[in-house]
């Protein structure tokens, strides 16, 4: 077995020096993760920091982090440093993370920012689960969603699996359907508290084939049995391309039952199209997830071992498997989120490394929810120890057309939202090969036989 030794690379990342092996030769973990940091922990005292950064942040801004953010007696810039050494590899890393977030090139979200170097909550954003279609499981995916809610993560449950109202159930009987089940996860929403950050926050999916699609649609609209309603829920629905195909060909779409695969029955898809079109005019809602195009787009090693999405999560830009697995265990997807300001693009795009330098931090943070992850959550842990999935999106594109004179939807703001993610994408594939490299690659790529 090879040795391992550390040394720095070109960054003065402490790392392994088999990362410069070829790929066969560098020792892989088959399911942990490596310990991070290799270094020893940074803390904010070894940091230069720049008070004067302080006049960066605007007034509302600095309003925010005291009222949410800020622990007793800590500073604007002590919150940034705090948070950096937290997730860092070494100290170098730590004061490139810290300068990155003081100077507002890029933010982490809201738990990473807010529970970073605590001991309150956890730095996930939000959670995505699916719900097994039995009784045992439905109960368990409500006590799942109070123990993720209550650690600061917004929730996006899908429903689809579940068989519809008047199905037969075990024994004699028939199933009273989704939405008095929906109705109570409502009630539990509520009731979660995530400390002074913000209340906790959930989304219900369903497939647009499901046989209680149409009610579902009304579970927001504050009228009808109150006790068939999710007035605090959001909800978005999974559409497919048969479906958008029965609407441009003005065709009846049948509804069909989970459980057996049976077409329950057949409606209009024109107007149920036209129902929920009607809805989100009303209620602003429901997402819209068009859930073939996103299959289409899983990575390559996730198509491989015959994972799918089903759901999305609150906010609906986090697209990652759910449910039993190729293995037969349950996920629960996990979303570790950060992003790159686009109104400082000048600044920091001719920077080496800046993309690199947040994915690193961002898969530390991963790295620490996997090992700080109370048991309630083994469904998450085990979903980001197998795909270790991290999200960097941006934030200010509007400001940096803004700041240039050029109007939102013209040709020029195109060309420059296809150059911008060009690059970021490039530096994020790029970044993340390199960690595989380091690191070893995730179980689920490993298993697949590839390496990132």
């Amino acid at each position: 077995m090879t040795s391992l030794a550390f040394d720095f690379d070109r960054h003065g990342h402490l790392v392994p020096v088999t990362a410069s092996l070829p790929p066969e030769a560098v020792p892989r973990r088959p399911q942990a993760p490596i310990p991070f940091p290799l270094a020893p922990k940074p803390v904010p005292a070894d940091l230069v920091l720049d008070r004067g950064r302080d006049a960066l942040l605007t007034d509302f801004g600095k309003a925010t982090l005291r009222d949410r953010y800020l622990m007793p007696g800590e500073s604007y810039q002590d919150l940034f440093a705090r948070v950096a050494c937290a997730y860092a590899d070494d100290r170098a890393h730590a004061q490139r993370i810290y300068d990155a977030i003081s100077r507002l090139w890029f933010m982490p979200a809201t738990p990473i920012l807010s529970n970073g170097g605590t001991s309150r909550g956890l730095p996930i954003s939000c959670f995505l689960n699916a719900v097994p279609d039995s009784l045992d499981g439905i109960v368990r995916t409500w006590n799942e969603n109070v123990a993720l809610a209550s650690n600061g993560g917004g929730i996006g449950t899908y429903w689809g699996e579940v068989r519809s109202i008047g199905e037969p159930v075990k024994g004699c009987g028939e199933t009273s359907g989704i939405i008095p089940f929906i109705h109570v996860m409502d009630g539990l929403t509520l009731a979660i508290s995530q400390g002074s950050l913000r209340r906790g926050s959930a989304a219900v999916y369903l497939d647009v084939h499901h046989p209680e699609i149409e009610e579902f649609l009304e579970i927001r609209k504050a009228s009808g049995d109150f006790n068939r309603k999710g007035l605090n829920l959001h909800h978005g629905i999974a559409i497919t391309d048969a479906f958008m195909e029965a609407v441009r060909d003005g065709a009846d779409f049948p509804l069909i039952s989970p459980k057996s695969g049976a077409v329950m029955r057949r409606i209009d898809a024109r107007r149920l199209w036209q129902r929920i079109l009607e809805t989100r005019l009303q209620t602003g809602e429901p997402y819209l997830l068009f859930i073939d195009t996103v299959n289409r787009a899983l990575p390559r090693h996730q198509r491989a071992l015959g994972l799918k999405v089903s759901t999305s999560n609150l906010c609906s830009e986090i697209t990652l498997a759910t449910g039993a697995d190729h293995l037969d265990e349950e996920r629960t997807a996990v979303c570790c989120l950060a992003s790159l300001n686009i109104e400082t693009w000048d600044q920091w795009q001719g920077e080496a490394g800046v993309v690199e330098d947040v994915l690193r931090f961002l898969d530390n943070v991963l790295t620490s929810f996997i090992e700080t992850a109370p048991d309630e959550m083994a469904r998450a842990r085990y979903s980001a120890m197998r795909e270790r999935s991290v999200g960097l999106g941006v934030m200010g594109f509007h400001a940096f057309l803004q700041a240039r004179g050029i109007p939102f939807e013209s040709a020029m703001a195109k060309a420059w939202n296809l150059a911008i993610f060009r690059r970021l994408r490039q530096e994020a594939d790029r970044a993340s090969v390199f960690l595989a490299e380091e690191r070893g690659p995730c179980p689920d790529a490993a298993e697949a036989g590839m390496q990132a």
